[in-house]
């Protein structure tokens, strides 16, 4: 038994579109052939569609709208960008981190609508805008969260795909003497300066990230071992080259699927034994000014 709490004149439609217009996530509903037939006010601005054009669309439209890789079909982008096709796909809750816009990341849940006799009759999708959590407040590229979550994402599109994907770790050499010489308020600022280089000398569809301290982090999809080679040769001029005054270089130790390993999720372990590997014959017998 249920007790019905709506205010006296208030329908439960109307308390439905109060919800959808006000709740800080993206609330929507899709049928089954991932439709949207509800659509919540925050997904309109996240997505940066006007209300009438998302209702009926299809999700792999929408997926379309941002994609960076555009010699893929919208059904195979919806198979590994879209949630609700895996929540449909295998009854159960799937989630994704979407990058929307330079300046918009989402974190997309879907839930499968399960009928009291089992049968799924769409998905609910929740779009939460997580911009702030992912962001590295001082470089104001991607954080450690985010590394975490994109090399997931991007190892299991790589072997479902059968493509290419690379990752470079990368570490300055000498930043110590920064901090040391001129103060942390300025070592900050060159921080964000070398930040800055790195993702100016990386590709749009590249993933930078600041992992901690001075160490950074670039995932490379469709990226061979020979092509990240030349991406860690670009990045080491940029820093090389901007830096000069400060004595700053960067080591880079790379990792690349399927040449180094068959199980992307070993990436991370290689790339970071060769860039210690680096350093330590850069530093072998020397004090290491890191």
């Amino acid at each position: 038994m249920s007790i019905d709490m709506t205010p006296r004149g208030v329908t439960h439609q109307h308390l439905l579109d109060l919800i959808l217009q006000n709740a800080p996530l993206g609330i929507n509903a899709l049928t089954t052939d991932l439709r949207y037939v509800v659509v919540g006010t925050a997904t309109d601005r996240m997505v940066g569609l006007p209300h009438d054009e998302i209702i009926g669309g299809h999700c792999y439209d929408l997926v379309g709208q941002y994609s960076r890789d555009p010699t893929r079909s919208g059904l195979e982008r919806a198979c590994d960008s879209c949630p609700c096709l895996r929540a449909l796909a295998t009854g159960e809750i799937a989630e994704h981190v979407r990058k929307v816009r330079d300046d918009l990341i989402v974190h997309l849940t879907a839930v499968p609508l399960v009928e009291a006799d089992g049968d799924v009759v769409g998905v609910l999708e929740m779009v939460e805008d997580i911009s702030d959590k992912v962001i590295d407040p001082l470089t104001r590229v991607h954080n450690y969260r985010y590394y975490d979550d994109m090399t997931a994402q991007e190892g299991y599109r790589a072997t479902r795909y059968e493509t290419p994907l690379s990752l470079l770790a990368l570490d300055l050499n000498h930043f110590k003497l920064v901090n040391d010489t001129l103060g942390h308020i300025r070592g900050d600022r060159v921080l964000h300066d070398v930040a800055q280089a790195v993702f100016q000398s990386v590709r749009e569809s590249d993933h930078l990230c600041r992992i901690g301290g001075d160490e950074f982090a670039v995932i490379a999809p469709h990226t061979t071992s020979q092509e990240a080679e030349a991406l860690a040769r670009r990045v080491e001029t940029a820093i090389a080259e901007g830096f000069a005054e400060f004595d700053l270089t960067v080591c880079v130790g790379i990792a690349s699927y399927p040449k180094d390993t068959t199980d992307p999720a070993q990436l991370r372990g290689i790339a970071d034994r060769r860039l210690y590997e680096l350093k330590d014959g850069i530093y072998s017998g020397r004090e290491n000014l890191h």
